[in-house]
């Protein structure tokens, strides 16, 4: 990936995109290879504990399942990591969680707890909170998967927003209109395989794979299909 882009993973349930992602922070960590993120590259196979950690810190992360601290507060939420990972002071850590609440419109609810937010509320604090330790790389894991389809829509805006920031995105996603808006780059995965990439509009007006045309036309059969035959 290159700095400032947005690369979205598509695919049928079950192929390997969330895996894919979470191998970028070492949740999931490869068997072989090597993950490289702003220049600092780490041996899949082989790496020390204190290495992945490095390479960690340098990505921010947003779960479909929003992964809350239950018993923290909504500003809470968005410190711990400021304060105990990068041992910034709680005022300073406070001020940045403040600011990018503000931006998603979740200031009124700083003191409030995951259970008395709405799913599409907890995925703001996720959004901040990845975003609170200024991460080369976000990446997104189907942000929109656990919730009401009425709350899609404002997490897309939200992450819309975000990506005209000029920050470096991966998002494993099934909103297809979505991808082709915001990705600059699709990646189609099927069976634990990328089987085609390349230009968002290439690939998702024009695949040249079967495989990519078969799935396309299965999300999409509403429209002339004429496009990916």
């Amino acid at each position: 990936m290159n700095e400032g882009e947005v690369v979205a993973i598509i695919g049928p349930s079950g192929s390997g995109k969330t895996t894919l992602l979470r191998t970028v922070n070492f949740l999931n960590p490869a068997d072989s290879g090597a993950i490289s993120v702003d220049g600092y590259k780490v041996d899949a196979g082989k790496h020390k504990h204190r290495e992945a950690l490095r390479l960690r810190k340098k990505t921010g992360m947003v779960f479909q399942g929003y992964n809350l601290f239950k018993n923290r507060t909504v500003l809470q939420n968005v410190t711990e990591g400021l304060i105990k990972v990068q041992k910034k002071p709680k005022a300073e850590a406070e001020e940045i969680a403040i600011r990018l609440l503000t931006q998603v419109r979740m200031d009124e609810k700083l003191h409030s707890y995951p259970s008395q937010l709405s799913g599409g509320q907890q995925q703001r604090v996720g959004i901040c909170r990845a975003l609170a330790a200024s991460p080369k790389v976000v990446l997104l894991d189907e942000p929109t998967s656990a919730l009401d389809p009425e709350l899609v829509g404002e997490i897309l805006d939200i992450i819309k927003e975000i990506a005209k920031t000029g920050i470096t995105m991966l998002i494993v996603t099934h909103e297809i209109a979505f991808a082709r808006e915001i990705a600059n780059r699709v990646v189609f995965m099927k069976d634990g395989v990328i089987v085609e990439q390349g230009q968002a509009k290439e690939v998702l007006e024009h695949p040249k794979n079967q495989e990519t045309k078969n799935f396309l036309k299965a999300l999409l059969p509403e429209r002339s299909i004429e496009y990916v035959i």
